[in-house]
């Protein structure tokens, strides 16, 4: 009985407590440290939507890499090695098995890929396997190309590299089985 009248005052307390006019409460009690609070709140937010920013910009980048990938895909497949030309870096690594190796710059790597093709007509190609992240884009898989009137297969892989806020082709290479 005696617990039942403790906790019905304490509650009655609560009830007083609770009534007060929050200014007096206020008067007495100033916030001393809401302004910082209230900064470190806005960094964090500022913070948090640079985050949502980034993301969105590395959505945006990963989605031009992996359009850039598949467009080389299908340039590839197709023969058209026209297509590339805009999509070649300044500096294009080059590694073909019948010997040329090194880097070219985007007209010499266009005209040697041009020749190449032009020998080895592909087929197809496709990716068994790729990688769209924004870190390291590459793509490889077999080739299938035509050369002499007999079908045979090499091994492609293609890489971007990320020049400015734009995609290009940075490496090429075509390793023969």
């Amino acid at each position: 009985m005696l617990i039942l009248r403790f906790i019905g005052s304490l509650f009655m307390l609560v009830l007083l407590c609770a009534a007060l006019p929050r200014q007096l409460v206020a008067e007495r009690h100033p916030p001393q440290c809401s302004a910082p609070v209230t900064q470190m709140q806005q960094a964090v937010e500022r913070q948090k939507s640079v985050q949502e920013q980034q993301g969105v910009v590395e959505q945006q980048s990963e989605r031009d890499a992996r359009e850039l990938l598949l467009n080389a895909k299908d340039a590839l497949s197709s023969g058209n090695i026209r297509s590339l030309r805009p999509q070649l870096g300044n500096r294009v690594y080059l590694n073909l098995f019948t010997g040329i190796n090194g880097y070219y710059s985007a007209e010499q790597a266009f005209l040697i890929l041009q020749s190449f093709f032009s020998t080895h007509s592909p087929i197809s190609f496709s990716f068994s396997s790729r990688n769209f992240s924004i870190r390291n884009p590459y793509g490889f898989g077999p080739l299938t190309y035509e050369r002499r009137g007999r079908r045979e297969t090499a091994e492609m892989f293609i890489s971007l590299a990320l020049v400015g806020e734009r995609w290009v082709i940075n490496q090429i290479t075509v390793a023969g089985r």
